[in-house]
């Protein structure tokens, strides 16, 4: 079964990277999830079902698939039908209302947008949908130059949500190699998945890396990731002394570090290279420019910029669909070495916004979520450090409810709210409820 429908070109290259996989390897395993393994064959002719499905039925949507993020085959059978017919996957989180980014999305496809895909990432103060189009997801330029290869298995242990994750993931898949999803991270469960399923590669952040590193002896640590070819961590740089010790257990030529964001491609630094910082990825530009965006001379600190020389545009959907890459930026700080490609990151502590167990998070949803609840008179958000999750948010909530409780509130948040996003913990301060009666005769006596 094929499905070649008109569309942008990367509609064309998803759908032939499928059949092809599908066609040459069709017993190959494309994911393994808690559900047990699909083959290539499986998921290409599930993915081409529903993509006939979609067609046959009316586009309510106005080109968009809103899909609930979740680590199973079944989720990316739905991501792969989507781009089969030119749709764009909106991936969301299970809670998160979608009404308001379907519209930002639909309208960027009315003015002629196609991306292959929209997520929410956190730019400036806020959490928006963000949009990638230009180069096609199954080109292999980036899966490649992170270590990935056809054939392999990638180990993923992160909400699909997520753009990293989730776009790592796609591209493996595309790729032709398999993905193995656990249903949720914990160290124990990791390591189990590491020693029956033998991945190659893996994708973690520096917290989950420290509860690894805790669970297990470093002999046995070194005897459990034996099939491991790379270890790739990203969302924050990893604390040097953990770096050390992980290089010490799994040897340097096994680890590495990527720095990036959802606006463009960044760093790859394997520990084997000499000096701090991380080489560009293929065909991608990067830069270090002073508040007024003006380059500066290496060595000196400044905002990082990015931008693609292959047309791989990411952009906000409040941003105009530019033909042609633009230099973007979110606030992370660091600086060019000398006489080197290589950038250091110094500083992804960007007002407004937290990084709690690796998630990027934009501060003011919790406070804006929060405060619309009805007996909330108003809260402020705290971030703090926390030992195991790198930092936490925790909540002063102001009411007049008598009846108000900090379990009323946690059951709120998690209705609406992705884990990292609710507060870690939630004061109550108590005010007494104004006599509004009292006050107008109080106005009018003046």
């Amino acid at each position: 079964m094929t499905v070649h429908p008109p569309g942008p070109t990367w509609t064309a290259d998803v759908v032939s990277k499928l059949h092809r996989t599908a066609r040459r390897r069709p017993d190959h395993p494309a994911v393994i999830d808690r559900h047990g393994t699909t083959s290539f064959r499986s998921l290409y002719l599930a993915a081409a079902q529903q993509a006939q499905d979609l067609e046959s039925r009316p586009d309510h949507g106005a080109g968009v698939a809103v899909l609930r993020a979740t680590p199973t085959a079944a989720f990316f059978i739905q991501v792969c039908a989507a781009l089969m017919v030119s749709r764009t996957p909106l991936v969301l989180p299970a809670r998160v209302p979608e009404a308001e980014a379907l519209r930002d999305v639909q309208a960027a496809r009315k003015a002629g947008c196609r991306p292959w895909k929209a997520v929410l990432a956190v730019s400036g103060r806020q959490q928006v949908p963000v949009l990638t189009h230009g180069e096609s997801p199954a080109a292999p330029r980036k899966a490649r130059a992170l270590g990935m290869r056809p054939g392999g298995r990638a180990l993923f242990a992160a909400p699909m949500h997520l753009n990293g994750p989730f776009e790592f993931a796609l591209r493996q898949l595309l790729l032709g190699g398999c993905i193995i999803l656990a249903p949720r991270f914990e160290a124990e469960q990791w390591l189990e998945s590491v020693r029956g399923h033998k991945p190659d590669w893996a994708f973690l952040v520096p917290t989950q890396i420290q509860q690894i590193w805790d669970a297990r002896p470093p002999r046995e640590l070194r005897g459990d990731c034996s099939s491991l070819c790379l270890l790739l961590h990203s969302s924050a740089p990893c604390p040097p002394p953990l770096r050390q010790r992980l290089a010490d257990v799994l040897g340097p030529e096994r680890l590495a570090e990527y720095y990036g964001t959802t606006l463009y491609d960044g760093t790859f630094s394997p520990y084997t290279s000499r000096g701090p910082g991380g080489s560009p990825l293929p065909d991608t530009e990067l830069r270090i420019v002073d508040p007024s965006r003006w380059p500066v001379a290496a060595g000196i600190q400044g905002t990082i910029e990015g931008r693609s020389r292959t047309g791989l545009i990411s952009h906000r959907t409040d941003q105009p669909c530019a033909g042609r890459p633009q230099w973007q930026s979110v606030g992370d700080l660091g600086r060019r070495i000398k006489d080197t490609d290589r950038i250091e990151v110094t500083d992804v502590a960007v007002p407004g916004r937290a990084i709690v167990a690796g998630v990027k998070i934009a501060v003011a949803e919790t406070h804006d979520t929060l405060s619309a609840h009805p007996a909330v008179r108003n809260c402020e958000i705290r971030v703090s450090p926390h030992d195991r999750f790198g930092s936490v948010l925790s909540a002063v909530v102001h009411t007049e409810d008598p009846a108000l409780t900090p379990s009323v509130l946690r059951t709120w948040c998690a209705q609406r709210l992705t884990p990292p996003q609710r507060p870690h913990a939630i004061e109550l301060r108590r005010t007494a409820a104004l006599d509004h009666t009292t006050l107008r005769e109080g106005h009018a006596r003046l």
